[in-house]
């Protein structure tokens, strides 16, 4: 199970290294101490401890007012690292095929190349697929837009860190971007001041589209049309998106 993870363990403890180093550098050692102790008896704890639970609970009594709402941020900050990990190793390089997702267009070719459908029909039910986007009612955003964006950045530099041929210069930059973006977010107020309307939710839409929804479909595009179909041996040849194709208009 170790080996399993071990990309995954690696970039986590990573990422929990350096919040320590920013906890530490804002609050002090003896805070930071403080929450290692927590950590520590909180593991124990839920491993049957008995002893330790009562510690746990001992300590969590004595915080201070002051001293609430840190020791919160940090165990939710270190969650929220933990989870950008998490996320990231789904699509890591280094991700075990017995972890990831199996690519699905790679499963569905497969399974149609083994049926007894004709080529022609293949291409012909694809040239015909009309897909819509949905956008369903869902309950105001809890993540900050802010803190979102410094998550997708810290994606992008676990990606850069797996690049084999990096300078140790350039492998040291992104690890001081990474450093950067968790100090940016140990000083950033995860709870809105004032509760937004569903105006303000409308406006903050085009901002996921851009972020997330139209980056997908151009990656999908590009990956089932213009790279995977026409290099995959399961993929029905004679058939790729052409270079006028955007996501409100179907290739044909």
């Amino acid at each position: 199970m170790n080996e399993k993870y071990a990309a995954l363990r690696a970039n986590v403890g990573m990422l929990g290294q350096l919040l320590g180093k920013s906890i530490k550098d804002h609050q002090g050692q003896a805070f930071l101490d403080k929450i290692e102790t927590i950590r520590q008896l909180a593991k124990s704890s839920r491993k049957g401890n008995e002893s330790d639970r009562e510690r746990l609970l001992d300590t969590l009594r004595t915080l201070s007012d002051d001293e609430l709402l840190p020791v919160a941020r940090a165990f939710s900050q270190f969650l929220n690292l933990a989870n950008v990990a998490e996320q990231f190793h789904t699509i890591s390089r280094r991700c075990e095929e017995q972890v990831c997702t199996p690519d699905p267009l790679e499963q569905m070719f497969d399974k149609l190349k083994a049926s007894n459908l004709s080529q022609e029909a293949i291409i012909q039910a694809v040239r015909e697929l009309d897909i819509d986007l949905v956008l369903t009612a869902h309950p105001t955003e809890v993540t900050r837009r802010t803190l979102i964006h410094k998550h997708v950045q810290l994606n992008d530099c676990l990606e850069a860190l797996e690049l084999s041929d990096l300078l140790p210069r350039e492998r040291d930059k992104i690890l001081n971007r990474i450093e950067q973006l968790i100090n940016q977010a140990w000083h950033t107020n995860e709870i809105r001041e004032q509760r937004p309307t569903p105006v303000d939710e409308a406006c903050g839409l085009p901002s996921q589209n851009s972020c997330v929804i139209w980056t997908s479909v151009c990656n999908t595009i590009w990956v089932c049309g213009c790279r995977w179909m026409p290099r995959r041996s399961s993929s029905p040849p004679g058939w790729a998106v052409t270079v006028t194709a955007t996501p409100s208009s179907p290739p044909r």
